[in-house]
């Protein structure tokens, strides 16, 4: 049940929105070895981030949370997708791209605790 929430400062036109979707979803599945009918995205263009006392123009903020024991190196390879993903496709640089890692040990899902 991975669910990546990710929050840039600048706007997405439709092709960067289905890129980012489709490249993390395929991330999820590739490094966390989670099945692709589990895994949610939600991207929000346009947020307001600020670092270091000052608002970024091109700064990101991704979120994974999951269910199950995520290694740290499995961690580490997800960022480094993270960061070539958004320096790629929104020029974004690593050093203003923040991601966290939480795991879930109880997740609802149709109508029940999985």
């Amino acid at each position: 049940m991975p669910m990546i929430q990710v929050k840039v400062t600048t706007p997405l036109t439709a092709e960067q929105d289905v890129k980012i979707h489709d490249e993390l979803t395929k991330a999820v599945v590739e490094v966390f070895h989670k099945p692709i009918d589990y895994v949610m995205v939600n991207v929000e263009p346009d947020s307001d981030l600020w670092m270091a006392g000052q608002k970024l123009a091109k700064g990101a903020y991704v979120s994974a949370c999951l269910m199950g024991e995520m290694k740290n190196n499995d961690c580490d390879a997800f960022t480094a997708i993270v960061c070539e993903l958004f320096k790629q496709t929104l020029g974004i640089e690593g050093a203003h791209v923040y991601t966290t890692f939480q795991t879930i040990n109880q997740w609802g899902w149709d109508g029940k605790i999985l």
